[in-house]
């Protein structure tokens, strides 16, 4: 079946239905074909808890208009993807296989119906070329969901006809400002689905639990990139990669808390971190040569062509170029896998499970009262105590080897990066706390952020070396010069070396911002126990 694929970048406005459409001037210096009016009708799809809508993605059927057939919308950086079948009776398979994370094998059904009459008026540049689609939609909708509910309403849209044109968002932008001066208002849904559904309800108990809530956070998080991540798109595959650590981090961080909370359940806490641990190696796998790539090419770039020679640079871009491939097409089968969607099923379970028991069920637990939120601080603290634990036991041990050992800059870099690793599982921790005027959590999130952000530089040096070492042996092999690879490759080490020098001072900071938040709570549990005291004297 063949899948269409364009770009989505619009803006929408609410309009009144005695307002009239803007004159044919205020759009120029485009101009206005004469108007064409589709009658389109389509029913939208998703699962029994909404868990596209959810996520921002789309599913319909479509009849009328020049493009009817199924359309499946994604969210992108810039605008939206949209996928689009022929019509049929069933959703096509390439467009299920798209969303596969988000629908789990469960059963799509419809969920709203949303009826439009159109009227498009095509926007032309003085050469003729279409440039924006201004619609002005009359629509009627019948929510199929939470008792089903029907609306009217109409709304203007405008739609760039080819994203990539240089000065198509400038188009857009003043066909925008003809809109909102005509009288219409920038849209308050993000789409007419949204509209016609109205608010969603509850995904799950928020706030029984801090340990729950922060695996929620990262499987939402995880869901969101899904479709993006099976286009191995960069972000996508980024996004999903750190929301795996998440995911690895908040179990092992409270294993004991979550191995209480499952002991009843066929859940298991070790399998689900081996599961996680071999996703986030294949989207690692993908995410480090997307990196390098762009990394070497910025580099090359910067260096003259009789340094850094062209044959160089096509052979950089195609090893990495091919590579990218075969590591995306594994990443595409496992996520397609249903060892896959068995992991996000039992991912759903523990969620669930780790929002029930004794403090779920408690009457505090819905009234949110203090002695509730303090305990979920806490516990929260714990964690962060465990994490700064062991990122200490790390330094401690590096710090020791770098000052005693005559090391090489490969076991530097490696030492470091251990230090690297647990550093980013700090600040995940420290993350998930709030700042208030008892706790001081930003400095220790800062401290940790710019440890991350110097030591993940120098293995972006790392693993760009070791691709550089491997391209240059093929390039020999084929009797080209490996000049400008060592070029690059001295550029690099010469980098790492210097990003190293500061290392000891920032690990320091870490541990100073620790004492910090450390101090803080002291402060904070003195004052609460002057202030309970003062209470009881009250009473008496």
């Amino acid at each position: 079946m063949t899948i269409n694929e364009a770009v989505e970048v619009e803006s929408k406005f609410e309009v009144a239905d005695d307002i009239r459409t803007p004159s044919a001037d205020s759009f120029a210096p485009l101009v206005a074909d004469a108007p064409v009016e589709h009658e389109l009708s389509a029913v939208y799809y998703d699962t029994d808890d909404l868990s596209l809508t959810r996520h921002k993605v789309t599913l319909r059927r479509r009849t009328g208009g020049d493009d009817e057939g199924w359309h499946l919308k994604l969210p992108a950086h810039a605008g939206r993807i949209e996928l689009q079948a022929p019509l049929g009776d069933e959703v096509p398979e390439e467009l299920l296989s798209a969303v596969a994370g988000l629908v789990r094998r469960r059963p799509l059904a419809p969920v709203a119906q949303i009826d439009n009459l159109r009227q498009v008026h095509t926007l032309r540049d003085a050469d003729g070329t279409a440039v924006i689609e201004f619609c002005d939609d009359h629509v009627s909708t019948q929510s199929l969901v939470g008792g089903g509910s029907a609306a009217t309403w109409r709304e203007w849209e405008a739609e760039i006809v080819d994203p990539s044109r240089p000065d198509a968002r400038a188009h857009l932008a003043a066909v925008a400002a003809a809109c909102t001066d005509a009288g219409a208002t920038t849209s308050s849904s993000s789409s007419k689905l949204a509209r016609a559904i109205g608010p969603l309800p509850d995904a799950g108990a928020e706030g029984v639990s801090p340990v729950r809530d922060a695996l929620a956070r990262d499987l939402d998080k995880l869901l969101d990139h899904d479709p993006a991540a099976r286009r191995t798109t960069m972000t996508g595959v980024h996004q999903m990669r750190v929301a795996v650590r998440g995911l690895r981090s908040t179990i092992s961080t409270y294993a004991a808390e979550l191995e209480a909370r499952t002991s009843d359940s066929d859940l298991d806490l070790p399998a689900l971190l081996s599961e996680l641990k071999v996703l986030a190696a294949v989207l690692g796998k993908l995410r480090d040569i997307q990196v390098v790539d762009e990394r070497l090419a910025t580099l090359a770039a910067g260096y003259p062509e009789d340094v850094v020679s062209p044959p160089t640079r096509r052979r950089l871009r195609t090893e990495l170029d091919a590579e990218a491939r075969r590591a995306g097409d594994r990443v595409t089968a496992a996520l397609l896998s249903d060892r896959y969607l068995d992991l996000v099923d039992r991912l759903h379970d523990l969620v669930h499970v780790a929002g029930t028991g004794p403090s779920a069920d408690s009457d505090e637990s819905t009234t949110g009262g203090k002695a509730q939120r303090r305990e979920a601080e806490e516990l929260l603290l714990r964690g962060v105590d465990r994490q700064f634990e062991r990122f200490t036991k790390v330094r401690t041990r590096t710090e020791r080897d770098l000052a005693e050992l005559d090391l090489t800059l490969a076991e530097r870099e490696e030492l470091t990066h251990v230090v690297r690793k647990r550093a980013k599982a700090l600040r995940r921790n420290v993350s998930a706390l709030s700042e208030t005027d008892e706790l001081r959590v930003a400095p220790l999130r800062d401290a940790c952020q710019r440890l991350h952000t110097v030591l993940g530089d120098v293995q972006d040096s790392v693993t760009a070396r070791q691709w550089l070492r491997r391209i240059a042996r093929r390039a020999e092999t084929a009797g080209e010069s490996t000049f400008g690879f060592g070029v690059l490759f001295e550029h690099e080490r010469g980098f790492s070396e210097r990003a190293l020098d500061g290392f000891e001072g920032d690990a320091a900071a870490v541990t100073a911002a620790y004492r910090e938040l450390s101090e803080s709570r002291r402060s904070a549990r003195k004052r609460r126990k002057k202030k309970g005291k003062k209470a009881k004297k009250g009473k008496k």
